[in-house]
């Protein structure tokens, strides 16, 4: 909480997106409403709009009342009335179960002004912290049971060991145990999550559950080579995209010992499956210009889904925190035993892309999208090369896949744990060797792969 001196201060600095000057308590609940809807922020009380204070007294009667406002928000906004001699500041703080609602509206924080929200805003407010969910709403066109599958409500069961469950519930009561559908007036409704997994035709309900898979020939989208859409439902979409990545990925060999070598694709297929599973489970589906993507490129793959991080989550916490937006479909994959409840899917990629000796994943959420990169393993450097090497410099070429380039000297010497000055020396090696190229001069000098 800010002190007396901080606050006081802070009025020179005049309205903005976190602070708001008003002479009294009147309509104090849109302010609150719409710094709880943002980032947090303070209302002045006693100060007119050029910042200049008055005369308030914060009476015990204003107090309540002004704490009376809080709680009368839906649901009811965290504040604190602090006592500035002529002027008082309430302290209000960002709200955790957005969307806020005062009587007159939704309203949130834009410059130094409060703004109210249109329908379609705040649908986008509640969908954006997954108040309204798209997988839970009711789709009255779906018919059961004329739009519904039985093949792959009965392959469902058997890859869930569910058969006697659902044998002893009946069709529909095991259905409805699944959050999928429920009855109203002996009518069977389903909801979107039902539809994308017992659906005979998912897109006809929802266009925009697709997967687009696109390869391309080089390390940009100049020139595409291969280009396929994949509907069906989400179970059959991620089995045709690990089908076609099976079939597309090429297989190196690495040795298990001195005389065996084993096949290995050049991704982990199981941190790819990861990948898709949560792109599946966490997109937006109210987006209905958009797909998943996945563009494999020469030294690439990325998998993107409509919809950025839910919530206040951030990139940094996805190793310890998992906010789904869609809980249903990850419960229905989970029971498919593919992907995890406990969110731990980003570090088993993480640990996959270790035992490849790749580099770890790349996360990124921008542009309305979710997306995760895996780079590629680089060409093989040529055995004849090798094996002349000293012991460091070669056990430093074992490890190029997990070396972002460009690379320096330093690099080398925090990597093989030497001084400055023999990682020079081992670099120099490697250059004589044909096996990597100097860039820059001096402090500027950086190293790449050849």
């Amino acid at each position: 909480m800010k002190n007396r001196k901080n606050l006081l201060a802070a009025i020179r600095e005049g309205e903005g997106l976190f602070q708001e000057f008003k002479q009294s308590p009147e309509k104090i609940d849109r302010p609150m409403t719409a710094f709880a809807n943002t980032e947090g922020g303070v209302i002045y009380l006693g100060v007119d709009d050029n910042g200049n204070p008055g005369s308030f007294r914060l009476t015990n009667r204003i107090r309540a009342q002004i704490e009376d406002t809080a709680k009368n928000i839906d649901p009811p906004v965290s504040i604190s009335c602090i006592d500035l001699g002529k002027i008082a500041a309430v302290i209000v703080k960002e709200g955790e179960d957005k969307p806020y609602k005062c009587s007159d509206g939704f309203f949130i924080r834009v410059g130094a002004t409060n703004q109210k929200l249109s329908r379609d805003e705040i649908l986008n407010l509640a969908v954006r912290f997954n108040r309204l969910r798209f997988e839970t709403l009711q789709n009255t066109t779906f018919g059961y049971p004329g739009d519904f599958s039985r093949e792959r409500l009965n392959e469902f069961v058997r890859d869930s060991n569910l058969e006697a469950v659902s044998k002893a519930m009946g069709t529909e009561s095991f259905l409805a145990s699944l959050g999928l559908c429920e009855t109203q007036k002996g009518r069977v409704l389903f909801n979107h999550a039902g539809i994308c997994f017992f659906a005979t035709n998912v897109q006809k309900f929802i266009p925009q559950a697709t997967v687009n898979y696109t390869r391309y020939q080089g390390t940009t989208k100049a020139h595409v080579v291969d280009r396929m859409i994949y509907a069906g439902t989400l179970p059959q979409q991620l089995d045709q995209v690990l089908k076609k990545l099976t079939f597309d990925i090429p297989v190196g060999y690495r040795l298990a010992d001195a005389q065996t070598r084993l096949e290995q694709p050049h991704y982990p297929p199981r941190a790819l499956e990861e990948a898709i599973i949560n792109a599946l489970t966490h997109r937006d589906y109210f987006e209905t210009g958009a797909e998943i993507m996945i563009d494999y490129y020469a030294d690439k793959i990325e998998i993107s889904n409509p919809g950025s991080l839910p919530g206040h989550l951030q990139i940094e916490e996805l190793r310890n925190r998992s906010l789904r937006r869609n809980p249903v479909i990850a419960e229905m994959f989970y029971r498919l035993k593919k992907g995890e409840k406990l969110g731990s899917g980003i570090a088993r990629m993480k640990a996959l892309m270790n035992e490849w000796k790749l580099l770890p994943p790349q996360f990124e959420s921008k542009g309305g999208f979710f997306s995760v990169t895996f780079v590629g393993p680089k060409p093989v450097i040529a055995e004849e090369k090798r094996v002349t090497l000293p012991d460091r410099p070669r056990l430093f070429v074992e490890m190029q896949n997990q070396i972002p380039e460009p690379f320096t000297a330093r690099t080398y010497a925090e990597k093989l744990a030497v001084t400055q000055r023999t990682a020079q020396k081992d670099l120099e090696v490697l250059l004589k060797k044909g096996i990597l190229r100097k860039e820059g001069k001096g402090k500027n000098t950086r190293y790449r792969f050849m």
